[in-house]
């Protein structure tokens, strides 16, 4: 095995988890917070863009529409993180490729493999776990019916995903990552600015720390552990990229954990068991790495 590569996806992955914790500290609410992302990011990703462009206007506008899915899925899976715990938001918006699954055998006619359907049913009551483990100890921004919120507003964002990455598929054998990252991010800074007016949200943090923090989640979480996995996963086997990328939500639970005292319990912990369990099975069914948000 490589290890360069294992390590860039293993530290990848931990960068990428920083991402809830970024929200939850930002000086801005979640939207807000989302659009600077995009903003910081957006220089470097148009220098990886620049020899990787759309061959056709239509892939352009493709694109466009795909970042608008993608900045309300993750606009989404934010809101959550005011309402269910790091954890619960982040494990339950990693389920993507359970729906990825599903939204190809009801669109595209693909046949559902059994390892696929087990894999699904076993993350699925993980879910459900998680959900109710987190209910028994109050934890989460929201505590009580918010919490219940949180955590469907974070299936719903993984259901997002799951379109976005439907409609990349047909384009992403003509467009590299760098591409498909910027124009993604054009239509999301659109979108999240948008909302954000709509919401009557806060728009400038007041703060040094907080525009660090934004900037923070631009560019190490965003361009730098997009990039890192991007390295690793094409050098790796599909089975030890999938293993490493449980960094992510694993990191976010555990500094969760020690900044915000979201404790796990124990039915908590074997939820999170299970939808690793769960991804697993799916994973090695399908074939293919676990899809990490570019920006979650």
């Amino acid at each position: 095995m490589n290890g360069r590569a294992a390590l860039a996806v293993l530290l990848g992955a931990t960068l990428i988890g920083l991402a809830p914790i970024g929200i939850r500290l930002s000086d801005l609410p979640p939207v807000a917070t989302n659009m600077w992302r995009y903003i910081f990011a957006l220089p470097i990703l148009g220098l990886m863009a620049s020899r990787e462009r759309p061959t056709s206007g239509r892939d352009t506008r493709l694109l466009l529409i795909a970042g608008v899915f993608f900045a309300l899925e993750l606009s989404l899976w934010a809101a959550s993180l005011t309402k269910t715990t790091v954890a619960n938001a982040t494990l339950l918006t990693n389920m993507t490729p359970i729906f990825a699954a599903l939204f190809g055998w009801v669109l595209l006619k693909e046949r559902i493999a059994s390892g696929v359907l087990l894999g699904g049913l076993i993350a699925l009551s993980g879910a459900v776990l998680l959900a109710i483990g987190r209910s028994h100890h109050g934890e989460g921004p929201g505590g009580g019916e918010q919490g219940w919120v949180g955590d469907l507003m974070a299936l719903g964002s993984a259901l997002g995903y799951a379109a976005y990455l439907l409609m990349l598929r047909s384009i992403g054998k003509r467009v590299g990552v760098g591409g498909v990252m910027f124009w993604a991010g054009v239509s999301g800074v659109a979108v999240t600015f948008a909302l954000a007016l709509l919401l009557q949200e806060q728009l400038l943090p007041h703060s040094l720390r907080g525009w660090l923090i934004v900037a923070g989640l631009g560019l190490v979480t965003q361009v730098g552990g997009q990039g890192l996995i991007a390295y690793g996963v094409g050098r790796l086997p599909i089975l030890v990229s999938t293993v490493l990328l449980w960094m992510q939500p694993l990191a976010a639970a555990v500094l969760s954990w020690i900044l915000f005292g979201e404790e796990l319990g124990p039915l908590a912990l074997g939820g999170a068991a299970l939808i690793l369990a769960g991804l697993f099975v799916v994973q090695r069914t399908r074939g293919a790495p676990a899809p990490v948000k570019t920006s979650a």
